[in-house]
């Protein structure tokens, strides 16, 4: 009888420590909560990011096609495009009609381009700066600023 008493409390003992106490399962319970919630963290980061490179990517490309358009216009000695006459601004609200246009229908919305057009560098006149300034209408804080590029353009 001794026996069947000490078996019985041996496999007492297995059945009580099988399994996890509660503790345990509050712990786990709060380091798995941690976890998703740094990961949700990280994934709202991620999209927002995305999201702002998608924007950028699209404000580049119409700065970079208006560079092209300039850079194809006719300047000479004799004849000059309105487009790259010395003037502008790269503020949209204050250039003037030569200096600016609206894209409309991009990924990124409505995109207001101006861009300012000065002599030089150098003495001579053969060549002009132009800097392009392309801003998302209704862009969030983060990309007020919008895309600038300069480029320098030579008579043809």
């Amino acid at each position: 009888m001794a026996e069947t008493e000490s078996r019985g409390k041996i496999a007492r003992n297995d059945q009580s420590e099988a399994g996890f106490s509660l503790i345990e399962l509050m712990f786990a319970s709060i380091i798995l909560t941690l976890g998703l919630v740094s990961v949700v963290g990280i994934a709202v980061y991620v999209s927002r990011t995305n999201s702002t490179s998608s924007i950028l990517n699209v404000l580049a490309t119409t700065a970079q096609d208006q560079a092209d358009k300039l850079r194809n216009l006719t300047w000479n000695t004799v004849t000059t495009d309105s487009k790259l006459t010395v003037g502008g601004n790269t503020d949209y609200s204050s250039s003037d009609s030569n200096h600016r246009t609206q894209v409309t229908n991009t990924p990124a919305g409505t995109i207001n381009v101006s861009w300012k057009v000065i002599n030089g560098p150098g003495t001579i006149g053969d060549t002009r700066t132009v800097t392009i300034k392309a801003v998302q209408v209704n862009s969030p804080s983060r990309l007020a600023q919008g895309v600038t590029i300069t480029m320098i353009v030579a008579q043809n």
